[in-house]
């Protein structure tokens, strides 16, 4: 063998070519991290071929959003199964089911996300290659500026609905819709008194902090790194692309490759492609070196891409949340809720209307079988307009008597509705009783309302009577005899429910020849009462400017003395002591007005009147001076070994000087007289609970729905005087029992409550009433046995009320197969009557047959 050198032939350029190809041996990465250390490692990584490819920036905007979605969620997912289910349902099954879904709900979402800021890179881009040449700079300080804020705004939009929602379910056990932030806005004017601890405070500042954080990262990179301009590649166009260079062979794909890495190069230069308009490699000029042809018509390669586009846009934006629609509505009430993705919930039902009930399964559609299952036929005549309508003309009442009251047509009697704030049926010893199975008075003998029980014991008083949490509702309830709308920001007056008809206490008294009025101490632009009272049959509304002016003209009141170191006013409006002296002087002055019109032989008039106190709302702090230094019960027994025993000492002591306001009021109507011509009915708009601090006061959910309740008949309940009513009753019984004591107008009255005459006796536990509160669960009750339910999911809890307050031992499960069925039966009829009341609310429909 010949020892010649070796010749390495390297292949010669193409003829057509200018160009010399020059093979250079590149170190290894190894070899480069090795010599460069750190500093060349980054170097390798700056110049991997990585950043080469056009989908990055689309694959680092699905990355970034998911990843924040995922953080937030593992944050929020324990709150959120707790929600709408048990401790036993915190399972590693429930929360991957929930993760998943919670997956494809944030990937729909982040697709949204991904083609908004595709659009506006492609219009920049567009605006940019028609001005860049003649202002350069201002163009690049625009393109910059405007890529920050964009990315920044819709980054903030997309996640600030999630973030928000995460945050109010782990702080108030609620969930996030734009209701909340109307309910904000319209209500900026009493937010000083909401009560928000300055752990919550801080809790919203740190979820704040993080959501801006990172849109603020998300924008820098935006605005930093060339690859992250979605309009280099799009994904449809890349797709067409794939297909035709599989259809024409490798040849092409090798030029497709050099052409890119020209744009890829122009790009890093700074300038930019004109990829959503460019031609195939196959048609590309430099290349093409067939005849030229005839142009056809249209360009079928743009036509191509045209539909590949708009396809890709179907499926990613309409068919794929759809499915995800699908699924999600499929899966368990508790999975669904719990993977809800807020933003994208609120964009189908509020942005873009596409359904009204959202990424959730239905349970209730708002109609109801038959009325006849809500109504207590035992002891009601009436006349239904449609079977499954709870609209009906009702023409009397029957049955045995639990109580009588002696009421004449000839001198019909003035009729007062005191709706006492925050009064809970278990500040009065006398509804609790001797034996306090739950040991709510902790073995004292102390009651926080004495003058309550001391009247009551003199009428007949409601040991087991629920409401619906907070005041708006009661009205609802007191007046009408509904369950009320179903809403955390929004009750059945919110807007003044002007174009509404409605029928309750108001009509029946004012067919009955009464003259209704409203008074309060409380502002009533408060969730426009203002409007809606004057527009639902009360003449007159005193409210606290009223109040104001009356204390001022009749009470030797200044206006100094309101917001000034007397404090006869606050922040909610009047105090009791002058609302309910103001009271005692307007049935006093109508009692004169009566008897004058009766001495002339006209028709008496009474009065009906509907009174809410407010001194006692949260945070329970003020009082007028007089009070505030005024020698007061020692009530440490009851709050001393608390953790929140400043708040509970503050609502006790407030809790008295209503009680103590009642008491004279009662006392000065007795001693002129007026209590012998009016029946007095005291019951709390709802409960409270400041054990449990101010945050969330109504997580002690007996004490916060279950109220106090009397009637008071000076002179008319014969034997009944003392009689205590221990089965459940519910603040929407009073309208039928009013109509029953006073008696029903000539050809009945219209009506589309719930209620019952409570005047009627029934067998304990024969019939259940229905206790809610939106913001928390829902409840049935029978008898002492509480069933605590979620509107959507299957999870249930059942306790006794009366010896079990702090709802400790579950007794659903210990419950025979039938037992179980019956009361998930009254849970089923329960979801039922509340999505009815609030269809037709808002439907405007409840005084009609069909809605």
């Amino acid at each position: 063998m010949n020892n010649l050198p070796t010749v390495i032939d390297f292949p010669r350029p193409m003829h057509n070519s200018t160009d010399m190809m020059v093979l250079e041996e590149r170190p290894s990465v190894s070899d480069s991290a090795k010599t460069k250390g750190p500093f060349g490692m980054i170097q390798v990584v700056k110049e991997s071929s990585l950043w080469s490819h056009r989908w990055l920036g689309w694959a680092f905007v699905y990355v970034f959003v998911l990843l924040f979605f995922f953080i937030y969620r593992c944050i929020g997912l324990k709150p959120l199964i707790l929600m709408y289910g048990t401790e036993k349902d915190c399972t590693s099954g429930v929360e991957a089911a929930a993760l998943a879904l919670g997956f494809l709900e944030d990937f729909v979402c982040a697709t949204y996300f991904a083609c908004a800021l595709w659009v506006f890179d492609t219009v920049k881009h567009m605006i940019g290659q028609r001005v860049g040449d003649q202002m350069p700079m201002a163009s690049r300080i625009c393109d910059k500026v405007s890529t920050f804020l964009v990315s920044w705004l819709l980054f903030i939009a997309m996640t600030g609905p999630f973030v928000a929602d995460l945050l109010i379910v782990r702080l108030r056990g609620m969930r996030f819709t734009f209701e909340l932030v109307a309910m904000a806005i319209h209500e900026k004017d009493n937010a000083s008194n909401a009560s928000i601890s300055q752990s919550e405070m801080n809790e919203a500042y740190v979820n704040v902090a993080g959501m801006v954080i990172a849109a603020t990262i998300f924008a820098i990179v935006r605005v930093c790194v060339v690859w992250t301009d979605l309009s280099r590649w799009n994904p449809a166009f890349a797709l067409v692309d794939v297909v035709i260079r599989r259809s024409t062979g490798a040849s092409d794909e090798a030029a497709q490759k050099t052409k890119e890495s020209r744009e890829e190069a122009i790009l890093e230069a700074g300038d930019s492609t004109q990829y959503l308009v460019s031609t195939s490699p196959s048609s590309d000029a430099s290349t093409d070196t067939s005849i030229p042809s005839e142009k056809p018509p249209f360009d079928r390669l743009a036509l191509f891409r045209l539909c590949a586009l708009v396809g890709l846009l179907v499926l990613g934006l309409i068919i794929v949340p759809v499915i995800v629609l699908a699924i999600s509505r499929s899966c368990s009430s508790l999975v669904a809720y719990s993977g809800l993705n807020a933003t994208l919930n609120e964009l189908f039902v509020r942005g873009i209307d596409a359904t009204t009930q959202g990424f959730a399964p239905s349970v209730a559609d708002g109609t109801i079988e038959s009325a006849g299952i809500y109504i207590h036929s035992a002891t009601e005549n009436y006349t239904l307009f449609q079977d499954d309508s709870l609209y009906r003309r009702t023409t009397g009442f029957h049955g045995d008597l639990a109580f009588d009251v002696n009421v004449s047509k000839e001198d019909p009697p003035n009729v007062v509705l005191i709706v006492v704030e925050s009064f809970r049926f278990h500040d009065s010893h006398y509804l609790v009783g001797d034996k306090d199975p739950s040991n709510l008075f902790k073995g004292t003998n102390i009651t926080v309302t004495p003058n309550f029980d001391r009247w009551a014991k003199r009428g007949v008083a409601f040991s087991n009577m629920w409401s619906s949490w907070r005041t708006s509702r009661s009205v609802e309830s007191l007046l009408f005899a509904q369950l009320p709308y179903d809403s955390v920001p929004d009750s059945g007056m919110t807007g003044g429910k002007e174009d509404v008809e409605l029928s309750g206490l108001p009509q029946l008294f004012r067919a009955k020849g009464y003259e209704p009025f409203f008074t309060t101490g409380c502002k009533t632009d408060y969730d426009d009462w203002d409007t809606f009272l004057p527009s639902h049959g009360f003449d007159t509304v005193w409210s606290r400017d009223e109040m104001m002016e009356l204390a001022e003209g009749y009470l030797n009141i200044s206006s100094d003395q309101w917001y000034g170191d007397a404090h006869r006013g606050f922040g909610w409006g009047v105090h009791d002591d002058l609302s309910f002296q103001l009271l005692g002087d307007l049935l006093i002055n109508k009692t004169v007005e009566q008897t004058e019109r009766v001495a002339r032989g006209e028709a008496k008039k009474p009065l009906f009147v509907n009174h809410y106190t407010i001194s006692s709302h949260t945070p329970f702090k003020d009082r007028p001076t007089w009070y505030d230094e005024a020698m007061k019960p020692d009530f440490s027994a009851l709050y001393e070994d608390e953790e929140y025993a400043k708040v509970v000492q503050a609502y006790l002591e407030m809790r008295y000087f209503t009680d103590m306001q009642l008491g004279k009021f009662l006392d000065r109507m007795a001693d002129k007289g007026i209590l012998n011509d009016t029946i007095v009915v005291i019951v709390g708009d709802h409960g409270q609970g400041p054990e449990d601090g101010l945050d969330v006061p109504e997580a002690r959910e007996i004490s916060a729905t279950r109220v106090a309740g009397a009637i008071i008949a000076e002179g008319r309940l014969g034997d009944a005087v003392g009689l205590m009513v221990e089965d459940a009753v519910e603040q929407y019984d009073m309208l039928n029992t009013l109509a029953d004591i006073t008696g029903v107008p000539e050809g009945g009255f219209l009506q589309d409550g719930i209620g019952r005459s409570l005047k009627r006796n029934v067998t304990f536990g024969e019939r259940v009433v229905y206790s809610n509160n939106p913001s928390r669960k829902m409840s049935v009750v029978r008898g002492h046995e509480r069933l605590r339910y979620d509107r959507y999911s299957s999870s249930v809890l059942l306790h006794n009320a009366d010896t079990d307050h702090e709802m400790e031992n579950d007794q659903f499960p210990a419950l025979n197969l039938k037992d179980k069925t019956d009361w998930r039966t009254r849970r089923d009829n329960g979801r039922r009557i509340n999505a009815y009341y609030t269809k037709r609310w808002d439907d405007k429909c409840l005084l009609a047959g069909e809605c």
